[in-house]
């Protein structure tokens, strides 16, 4: 097919998308009908003018202030409405009756009077509406009094609003819903073409995603509605993301339309050589087109750098109290700045040079760009830890403290209560190593805390350098420095965490496995369970792997530094932990911060903002059920062979850090610092080959997720509805995503039959494995 001819085809399906997509929603949109508001709960998009939301008599409202607005959906287009409100005067007797005017977009609509301690139902009729926009401002003005025992000036308290659409015809979407409905269908089919999707593919996932919205219209319109054209705005800044990486790192076409596979390697042309038959995905829906894998970082990067402009998106369209900082705004416009620059070059000299010399030029100098500016921003993102808070420091300083007073580590009251507050759980191990500081200046040792987690950020570095023999100048070593730009580690060092000290401990692990000194990995596994304990799910990777002297130095490990705890620490101490603690400890919590399988799951049960144990045993149960069934699908992976000095080990190895973050019940979301490890393995491990387009969309796509922000950064604590429970868990479809590459990748280097099953028994797979060394 020519070129012509694929423009052709692709303008077609992105029209039929836009018209289906608009058709959807506008089907959606006539079903919403009526709808209605409760004022005082979940309202916060709707409302201005009014005061904190109260309760009475088992039910919510709000007190209004001398002018007062209340936005609802448009009403269908050319059609008027019915509004319905129910009004109560609050004021004692004794005090005027409450005058209140009503007008809907600048039109009257009429003016009440109500006695005190009175309440109605009022209905009025609305006009049109005018002019463009998701919304008709309702503006209620009122007198005001303030009582003795209240100063604030009160109007009227309102407890609910309802709007009903007029019989008069269907009812169509205003024509803001359908340009954004089309905007989501064209936008949506140029997303998913331009992250390798063949044309029907394309239209089939914008379709799916259409259908998805046009529903959550239809079920819950005021949560949905509202909100349409800040999803719209998120798949146009998809597409800025994977044009820009495209255009700096050109995909290469090759001759196999089908997937790629791990094993296709770059050719001296810059084409893919197959290394076999692709055994996974279908070749029609996915295009013919790969990534260097020495290119993959600048998809990392530009992704990551989408999380600020979404926050922009947001602050624009009225959210308050979050939004990117000030430094990551400066930094960020310095790359564009720069990203400019590198554009205005190929525009001006660049494309006149021999295509393989300007693209290798271009992506070299973007992968520069990018790589500096993550140092920068590692760098004031460090800088802004060290101003912070530190919660988690003082839980740990102050149980120490009162333990070298004579008094214990462990408030049982508290752990029985709710163990996932502000309250000491960790083993004494981890407390010994606050106690010879506890009765110095404790800012002073927080200062320290943190400037030592900096350096151990800093060692982890070296050691991946070293450990794989990157030099800091190359693509490898830049990719290195993009992915050490993530949110989650400078949390840690901001919140006086040790999640900085248990990567440095899993990462030299490694090491010690790649130079077959076991004995050391278990051990230094041991000194990561005793800061956390899900570093023991490694001991179902060394049974995978056969390597049973790390299991050994795990249990030596455990000897020697419990026995030190116990010399410093009393076994008092270590009994309340082992018989007292350690059980009351498990359990998992809707909390947001808490972006486990488990917490995903209870966040439709409980709200967000709920920092308790969850109590639904049967969600409970199921999410630990599914998280089973997801680790037990990582040792599977683990179990085929794979030598310890490849990336293959290391991916497998690399999993169990994503394992320890998904499948236990909680896990904060600082403990993502750990998923630099699967990050980085799969970046080595792809450096010299070909990556189908779709999977290097989905890992930047996932390292976007994980690496910006933190739960405030989207979140302000106001829940408005499904679209709120569904985004605080970000950085869960990140790992999910991440999860899925890694599988993905493992799966592809070598597909399993039962054959190799039968060989990944492990004596006889080390028996084979030593017979190749």
């Amino acid at each position: 097919m020519s070129r012509r001819s694929t423009y052709r085809a692709d303008l077609l399906l992105a029209l039929a998308a836009a018209l289906l997509a608009a058709a959807l929603i506008a089907i959606g949109f006539g079903r919403a009908w009526p709808m209605r508001l409760d004022v005082g709960a979940a309202d916060a998009r709707f409302v201005s003018g009014f005061h904190a939301s109260q309760s009475a008599n088992g039910i919510s409202y709000r007190w209004t202030t001398a002018s007062a607005a209340i936005a609802l959906p448009q009403p269908p287009a050319g059609q008027g409405a019915i509004l319905t409100l129910r009004l109560m005067n609050g004021r004692p007797l004794g005090q005027p009756d409450l005058h209140m005017q009503l007008s809907a977009g600048g039109q009257p609509l009429g003016a009440v009077v109500l006695a005190p301690s009175y309440e109605r139902v009022y209905h009025f009729l609305i006009p049109p509406a005018r002019g463009l926009g998701w919304a008709t401002s309702i503006a209620l003005r009122s007198d005001t009094v303030s009582l003795p025992d209240d100063p604030r000036p009160l109007g009227g308290g309102v407890d609910w609003v309802g709007l009903e659409a007029l019989p008069t015809g269907p009812a169509l979407p205003s024509a803001w819903l359908l340009l954004w409905g089309a905007g989501l269908g064209l936008l949506g089919y140029a997303l998913m073409r331009g992250i390798g999707l063949s044309g029907r593919a394309a239209l089939a996932g914008t379709s799916a995603l259409a259908g998805l919205v046009a529903l959550g219209v239809a079920a819950r319109p005021l949560e949905v509605l509202p909100f349409v054209h800040r999803i719209v705005a998120l798949l146009g800044l998809g597409c800025a993301a994977i044009w820009l990486a495209r255009a700096l790192a050109p995909p290469v076409p090759t001759e196999d339309q089908g997937p790629a596979t791990s094993d296709q390697r770059l050719g001296t042309e810059g084409s893919a050589r197959a290394g076999g038959t692709p055994r996974f995905g279908l070749s029609s829906f996915v295009l013919g087109r790969r990534v260097r894998g020495r290119d993959l970082p600048i998809y990392l990067a530009i992704a990551g750098w989408m999380g600020p402009a979404f926050q922009i998106v947001m602050v624009a369209d009225g959210a308050q109290n979050i939004g990117a900082a000030e430094g990551t705004l400066w930094v960020g416009a310095a790359l564009a700045l720069g990203l400019a620059g590198l554009g205005g070059w190929y525009l001006l000299r660049g494309r006149r040079l021999p295509r393989e010399q300007w693209t290798k030029t271009l992506s070299g100098a973007a992968l520069a760009l990018l790589a500096g500016a993550a140092v920068a921003h590692l760098g004031y993102m460090t800088w802004y830890a060290f101003q912070r808070q530190g919660p988690d420091f003082w839980i740990l300083f102050k149980g120490a403290r009162e333990w070298a007073r004579g008094g214990s580590l462990y408030s049982m009251d508290e752990i029985i209560t709710n163990h996932f507050g502000h309250v000491f759980k960790v083993p004494p191990f981890y407390g010994m190593l606050f106690a010879p500081f506890v009765f110095q200046d404790g800012e002073r040792i927080l200062l320290y805390h943190r400037m030592l987690n900096t350096i151990l950020l800093g060692a982890t570095a070296l050691a991946w350098y070293r450990m794989w023999g990157l030099r800091l100048l190359s693509a490898a070593g830049a990719g290195m420095l993009i992915l050490l730009n993530i949110r989650p580690m400078t949390d840690t060092i901001a919140f006086g965490q040790i999640d900085l000290a248990l990567l440095l401990a899993l990462t030299l692990a490694l090491w010690a496995l790649r130079e077959e000194r076991d004995l050391l990995a278990g051990v230094l596994v041991a000194f990561g369970t005793l800061l956390k304990i899900y570093p023991v799910l490694l001991l179902a990777f060394f049974v995978a792997k056969g390597r049973w002297r790390a299991l050994a130095g795990f249990a030596l490990g455990m000897l020697l530094f419990n026995a030190l705890a116990v010399a410093v620490m009393g076994w008092e101490m270590q009994r309340v932990y082992l018989t007292e603690v350690l059980p009351r400890i498990g359990g998992t919590t809707s909390w947001v911060e808490n972006q486990t399988i488990s917490g995903f799951l209870a966040r439709f049960f409980a709200p967000p903002t709920a920092s308790d144990i969850f109590r639904n045993r049967a969600v409970a149960l199921l999410g630990l059920a599914i998280s089973g069934l997801v680790g037990l699908g990582g040792c599977v992976l683990a179990l085929w062979p794979a030598r310890p000095r490849s990336t293959g080990f290391a991916l497998q190895y690399g999993q169990f850090m994503l394992l320890m973050v998904l499948v236990v019940p909680a896990a904060w979301m600082h403990y993502e610092t750990l998923l630099f490890l699967p990050f980085a393995a799969l970046l080595l491990h792809e450096r010299e080959r070909l990556v189908g387009l779709p999977r290097a969309a989905a890992l930047a796509t996932s390292f976007a997720l994980i690496s910006y922000g933190n739960p405030w950064s989207f979140y302000d604590g106001t829940v408005m509805g499904i679209l709120t429970v569904a985004g605080v868990s970000y950085k869960f479809y990140g790992m999910l995503l991440l999860g899925g590459v890694l599988a993905a990748t493992l799966l592809a280097e070598r597909a399993p039959t039962w054959s190799d099953l039968a060989q990944a028994v492990p004596w006889r797979r080390r028996v084979a494995l030593r017979a190749e060394r």
